[in-house]
C-alpha cells in the first residue's frame, strides 16, 4: 500500500466459528469500516500483515470483521491485539477544522520564527495528546496538544509553533 495509512481500529477477540474478529473503532465510528477492502495489520510486535476484509457485521453492537485466509479462530488468532491501518480514502470524511493525529507526523516545530524541531511522533496522554518532538540537539520533547503550549498546525505550510518553548529543554 502507497497511501499514508491512518489507525482506523483495534483488533479484539475472535468471535465464533468462522474467523471474525472484533473491531474497536479508534474515531468513534463504524460505518467506513464497512467499506474497507484491504488494509494492514500492525502486530503487537511490530509486523505487518497486509489483509483483504471479506466480510463485516453488527451482531449485538459489535463490530466483527473477516479477512481472506484467516477463516478459522485459530488462524484469525494471530491478528488479535493488532491496529487496523487504512488508507486516507477510507477513512471518514472529516468537518471543517478537523484533523487526522497522523496529519502532526513530519510538522515542523517553530520556536520565534525558527525552526526549533519536527513532530516525529504521537501518544495519548490525560488531557490531550502528546506531540513526540526531535529537537534539533537531537534530544525528545514531550508537549501536549493543548491551545496554552502550541498553536493550530498550519498544515499548508507544515508547520506548529510551539507558544513556550521552554518545554524544548
Amino acid at each position: 500500500m502507497n497511501a499514508k495509512l491512518l489507525a482506523a481500529a483495534t483488533v479484539g477477540r475472535t468471535h465464533g466459528l468462522d474467523g471474525y474478529l472484533r473491531l474497536y473503532s479508534l474515531s468513534g465510528e463504524i460505518d467506513h469500516l464497512r467499506r474497507i477492502s484491504d488494509a494492514v495489520i500492525r502486530l503487537r510486535d511490530g509486523s505487518e500483515k497486509h489483509v483483504e476484509a471479506e466480510s463485516f457485521r453488527m451482531v449485538s453492537g459489535d463490530a466483527l470483521i473477516r479477512f481472506r485466509g484467516y477463516d478459522t479462530p485459530e488462524k484469525a488468532k494471530v491478528l488479535s491485539g493488532g491496529v487496523l491501518m487504512i488508507k486516507r480514502a477510507d477513512a471518514p470524511e472529516l468537518d471543517e477544522g478537523e484533523f487526522y493525529v497522523a496529519d502532526f507526523y513530519g510538522l515542523d516545530v517553530i520556536s520565534g520564527g525558527v525552526k526549533a524541531g519536527t513532530v516525529e511522533g504521537t501518544s495519548e496522554g490525560a488531557q490531550a495528546v502528546m506531540l513526540h518532538i526531535r529537537r534539533n540537539d537531537g534530544g525528545v520533547s514531550l508537549v501536549p496538544y493543548l491551545p496554552v503550549f502550541l498553536s493550530h498546525p498550519d498544515f499548508e505550510h507544515g508547520t506548529i509553533d510551539i507558544l513556550m518553548p521552554e518545554l524544548l529543554s
